[in-house]
Order: C-alpha cells, then sequence, then structure tokens
C-alpha cells in the first residue's frame, strides 16, 4: 500500500520518469542535508559541552538552518523514496536510517521543547549534554547510513 503510493507520487513527480528531474532532486536532498548537519552540529557540540561557547544569535540561526535543511530533507527524501519504493523499503540500511532520522527529529523536538522560554540561556545540566549528543550521533548516523544505501 505504502510502496504503490509512492509509486503514484514518483510518477506524478516525474522522478521515476526523467535522469535530470532525479538527478536534480538528489543534488537538493544532498544540499540540505549539508544545511541540516552544517546547522545542527555547533548546537550539539555547544550543548554537549564540548563547545564552550556559541552566541545565542548564531544558535538561533543555526537552529533555523537546521530546521530548514530537515524540511528540505524530508521533502526531497520522499521524492527520492517515490523513484524506486519497493527497492528502498526493502533495504534494511534504509529502514534503520529510517529509524535513526526518527529518533533524531524526536530528540529534536523534545530539545525545542525543553529550550522554549528560556530566552538568552542554554539548556543545562545532564537532558541538555544528553540531546547535544543524541542529537550529534543520530544525524552522522543518519548521513552515514544514507550514503551507505547506495552500496547495498
Amino acid at each position: 500500500m505504502l510502496a504503490g503510493l509512492l509509486d503514484a507520487v514518483g510518477r506524478s513527480s516525474g522522478v521515476t520518469l526523467s535522469t535530470p528531474v532525479y538527478a536534480v532532486v538528489s543534488a537538493l536532498h544532498i544540499l540540505s542535508i549539508a544545511l541540516l548537519i552544517g546547522g545542527i552540529l555547533l548546537v550539539d557540540l555547544r550543548l554537549a559541552g564540548i563547545l564552550t561557547y556559541l552566541d545565542e544569535g548564531a544558535a538561533r540561526l543555526l537552529r533555523l538552518m537546521a530546521r530548514i535543511g530537515a524540511g528540505l530533507a524530508v521533502a526531497t527524501g520522499v521524492l527520492l523514496l517515490s523513484a524506486r519504493p519497493g527497492e528502498y523499503l526493502a533495504n534494511p540500511v534504509f529502514l534503520a536510517k529510517m529509524i535513526v532520522v526518527g529518533v533524531a527529529l524526536a530528540n529534536a523536538v523534545a530539545f525545542e521543547w525543553m529550550a522554549r522560554g528560556r530566552a538568552g540561556a542554554w539548556p543545562a545540566g545532564v537532558h541538555a549534554r544528553m540531546a547535544g549528543l543524541v542529537s550529534l550521533t543520530g544525524w552522522l548516523a543518519a548521513l552515514m547510513l544514507g550514503r551507505w544505501i547506495a552500496f547495498t
């Protein structure tokens, strides 16, 4: 059922029918991942206590970049998935990536909820440190799993 729906999306978007369209969507997916990881990496290092200083204004901008990158990565990822849904949905590496991305996104939502109402103050303590480490590990693992998909 999901594979059929994704197949219909792929056909309607032209991703399955056109090599140039697939190449453009793939390039946009890579750029969105760069925006996501580039945006969240320093924030995660600061939360984890590894980076000792990050200006609040810079952190706000980096988190915005990460949110935009995540949204674009999901949108382009669905289009890429729609090109070969049966193949991807049967791939254990792809499924592992989806689990890791889900955990990383849930962690990001939990962090945003935890940080809400703390204007100018970083969330502190073991929870903030854990959020940073889970995020850092999750997004880097998703990046590596995504690359690994090409070899499975």
